[in-house]
């Protein structure tokens, strides 16, 4: 009998395709697992009797693990573990800004649990420190009690993150964040990570320029200018990061002609090669 590996992340019907490709190439049965549960192919079935079979496999061991002691045991501990995670007093008993810094984060279960923990950071005498943790601990423990009751993925509660950050900071844009420690991994490279996503922000930076010139613009003629005219513009410009020696030579040339300068003017210094 032939093993075949499945791949992380595969369906169940494209492992069971290519179980069966195999089995009809080598004439020979073929085995996988997919779900802790293990399937057989034999040569000339088809996916929709390999998928069925696996399903309704699948299912009966479901239903024996769930029927077993072992099964009911550590469910009976499970919810005799949350329900005294549920009767439990939750106060912060760090007290210095130092141990503030350092506390575990907050995981309220109930309301109540939720409010006598943010009653406990602010019933209490502070100092200009503690206050700062104060508030990071009373947000992180409704942020941990909303993404409990919701039941939210690792994704979704990512996803929050940032948008508090935004919120918070009145972050306007799109902005990233960058880890020193990425810096130790030579895959993790943030330098190259922020060129990628400075070239990603490109559209949003020349839509956002644009609106800033009209603006300008409008501020110092008192004139209306069109949307669709600056965008038109902004095509016939190239930003770079490159001095031309020849556009400095000329400017100190034009400044002579018109009297602003005089005599020998140096501007070899202006200019340093890195």
């Amino acid at each position: 009998m032939i093993e075949l590996e499945g791949m992380a992340g595969e369906h169940i019907n494209d492992v069971s395709s290519k179980a069966i490709a195999l089995a009809d190439e080598k004439q020979e049965s073929v085995q996988f697992k997919f779900n802790e549960t293990v399937v057989v192919v034999q040569p000339g079935e088809t996916v929709e009797k390999v998928v069925s079979r696996w399903s309704r496999e699948f299912e009966e061991s479901r239903q024996r693990h769930i029927n077993s002691q072992e099964y009911k045991d550590a469910e009976a501990k499970r919810k005799k573990d949350y329900a005294d995670r549920c009767a439990a007093v939750m106060v912060e008993k760090a007290h210095s800004e130092s141990e503030m810094r350092d506390a575990p984060n907050p995981w309220p279960y109930t309301m109540e649990q939720l409010v006598q923990y943010v009653n406990s950071l602010v019933e209490r005498e502070h100092d200009y420190g503690t206050c700062v943790h104060a508030m990071e601990l009373a947000a992180t423990a409704a942020f941990n009690y909303i993404s409990h009751k919701l039941g939210v993925t690792g994704f979704q509660a990512s996803c929050a993150d940032l948008s508090f950050l935004q919120r918070s900071r009145s972050i306007k844009g799109p902005f990233m964040i960058v880890l020193a420690s990425d810096a130790l991994y030579p895959q993790c490279d943030p330098r190259e990570k922020f060129r990628k996503a400075f070239d990603e922000w490109q559209p949003w930076l020349k839509e956002e320029a644009q609106k800033l010139l009209i603006a300008e613009l409008k501020e110092e003629t008192k004139a209306t200018f069109d949307a669709e005219a600056a965008a038109q513009a902004w095509k016939r410009i190239k930003f770079t990061t490159e001095i031309a020696p020849e556009l400095i030579a000329k400017a100190v040339q034009d400044g002579k002609d018109a009297g602003f300068l005089k005599g020998a003017t140096d501007t070899s210094k202006l200019l340093v090669n890195p």
